[in-house]
């Protein structure tokens, strides 16, 4: 990045002269340098998890539903900045004509940097997948296995004469199997230290660390971030910016930690329970129980089985009922039973429960599954659609905060960002009321003495504006004066009152539109509105503009009783 390009260069400079000695980085003792594998929790291998997820119903539809709320909109390219200092690299989200800062030259953000990724973007890839389902794979990975595997396939280019590479593309993007993709790191967790490889002869070819060129090609050699296990002799090498690695529930050095894993009990119980309703209501399982009859004379139950079969053939819920003959007259008839019923063993009470626990864990509410029988309210619905939304919007920091900087940082994208749309629509009438109270401000600030400035409107975004001081030499041209201090409001007298026309302060335009003070009246410029009211308490004639009555309030300084003597002096008919 520009930024950190700039401040390394300044470091380097600074320290040059200087010996340089580091912290060291702790190490871990479990871990050896070379290709890392990932935690496995109570021994569940990473094929198992992607087993009992598509396997259990509650489980993928938990997942199903975080993939559809976070891509259900789409996605938009949205601008850094506004204006950035091609000196300082100072960005700033408002038109500016020179750096505040530094002062230098500002420019306005590269459309030139979009051609390529917008176009790689909509194309389809090898396995004609679109972008979006790419990143769909890639939520299904974190969900399951929080370890998520973005390939980008690049194409390098090579100088005929020097046989060195000059630029490369980024070809297509591919989803990385987390069953099959390593990570290669020494004991601390920093990317490679262990082997090598040429980029024109990669496949099965790895060299030690220690190696500079490929003895074959004669080209330098990279290190190796990340390896494929496809199989035995095929290993594949992919050197620094070719994977990107990203992580949800638990980001490390290394590897994340499974949701599904954390979950893997809830999960088989609910998997045994379906098992159990399956087998239940097949052809072939064990009576709810048989009917026996206490006797002294076994031999006759030999003949009579062979017809309890052949009606449990035809009628799986048929209860066999066995009639033994008894020597001594003496039995008894008991009914055997062989398992409860659903009432009794509470199945759905516990489903429920284990149902709650998972969904509770991503962050999804039971009206996303289509249950809204305990859910009774609009506000009770209304809130579990936020709780969604907050997992959703979790999610979206995912991509927009670490899986797309890193894209669009090997397609040299600096100026510009991918977003992920809301996952709800804003109620418009909401946005409209904002919009409303973002323009009274803008108009009061006028009247204070600043300048608004709308920024960019798009269709994502509410209306903002920005506040500059206009400059006192600008308000003269327009035919006011200097905006006055302390807050107050162009036109406001020191009492609260408006004050006179042609005084500092009053909007361009309106000064002289004001009538002439009245005699009399009980402001400066106010309009003519007739005598004042009788006085209940006085006489008639006592219907002064000035009324002798105390009122409440603060009471009158001598400045201020002075005047209202003089005012009375002109009007000898007052109080």
């Amino acid at each position: 990045m520009a930024e950190d390009g700039r401040i390394s260069r300044f470091l380097s400079a600074l320290g040059k002269p200087f010996r340089r000695k580091t912290t060291p980085q702790p190490q871990m003792p479990l871990w050896t340098t070379g290709i890392q594998e990932p935690v496995l929790v109570q021994g569940i291998t990473i094929p198992a998890l992607y087993a009992v997820t598509n396997e259990n119903l509650i489980l993928r539809t938990v997942v199903t539903t975080l993939q559809q709320e976070i891509f259900r909109r789409g996605y938009y390219w949205e601008k850094k900045f506004d204006k950035k200092c091609m000196d300082c690299d100072e960005e700033y989200q408002h038109d500016v004509e020179s750096c505040e800062l530094c002062g230098g030259e500002v420019r306005n953000p590269d459309k030139e940097q979009l051609t390529y990724p917008k176009w790689l973007l909509t194309q389809r890839n090898s396995c004609e997948q679109t972008f979006l389902d790419v990143l769909r794979e890639v939520e299904y990975d974190l969900n399951i296995t929080d370890d998520a595997f973005l390939v980008l396939v690049k194409e390098y280019y090579l100088d005929p004469e020097t046989n060195e590479i000059t630029f490369y593309r980024v070809k297509e993007i591919l989803r990385g199997d987390p069953i099959f993709m390593r990570i290669v790191s020494d004991k601390r967790g920093v990317r490679g230290g262990r082997f090598k490889t040429c980029l024109m002869r990669r496949e099965g070819h790895s060299y030690t660390y220690e190696s500079e060129n490929d003895p074959v090609t004669g080209l330098p050699l990279h290190d190796v971030h990340y390896v494929n296990t496809a199989g035995s002799g095929k290993t594949q090498y992919f050197v620094e910016g070719e994977v990107i690695h990203v992580s949800k529930f638990y980001p490390s050095k290394l590897y994340g930690r499974s949701a599904v894993a954390t979950l893997w009990r809830q999960a088989m119980a609910l998997t045994a329970m379906d098992n159990y309703i399956y087998t239940a209501y097949q052809k072939r399982r064990s009576p709810k129980g048989i009917v026996s009859v206490t006797t002294d004379n076994l031999e006759s139950m030999k003949s009579f089985w062979k017809a309890v079969d052949e009606k449990m053939e035809r009628d799986p819920h048929y209860i066999p009922k066995i009639g033994i003959e008894s020597q001594s007259g003496r039995g008894g008839v008991n009914w055997v039973k062989f398992m409860d019923t659903l009432e009794e063993m509470q199945y759905i009470a516990v489903r429920d429960e284990i149902r709650n626990r998972i969904a509770a864990f991503y962050g999804v509410s039971s009206v996303f599954m289509m249950d809204s029988g305990k859910s009774g309210g609009l506000s009770n619905e209304g809130m579990q659609i936020l709780v969604t939304n907050r997992a959703v919007e979790f999610g979206h920091k995912v991509y927009t905060e670490n899986l797309f900087p890193q894209l669009l940082n090997q397609m040299n994208v600096t100026d510009w960002n991918i977003k992920l749309h809301p996952s709800e629509v804003e109620d418009e009438v909401t946005r409209l009321r904002r919009d409303e109270m973002e323009v009274n401000i803008a108009q009061r600030m006028t009247m204070l003495g600043f300048k608004p400035q709308l920024l960019e409107e798009t269709t994502e975004r509410d209306i903002r504006f920005i506040y500059t001081q206009i400059p006192p030499e600008e308000a003269m041209q327009q035919g006011g004066k200097p905006p006055m201090g302390g807050g107050m409001m162009p036109g406001m007298g020191m009492g609260g009152g408006m004050m006179q026309p042609g005084m500092g302060g009053m909007p361009p335009g309106m000064q002289g539109t004001m009538p002439p003070p009245i005699p009399g009246g009980q402001g400066m410029g106010m309009r003519n509105r007739g005598p004042a009211a009788v006085d209940a308490r006085g006489t008639a004639g006592t219907g002064a503009p000035f009324s002798s009555v105390q009122q409440r309030g603060m009471q009158q300084q001598p400045m201020q009783q002075a005047n209202n003597n003089l005012q009375r002096s002109r009007y000898p008919g007052g109080a």
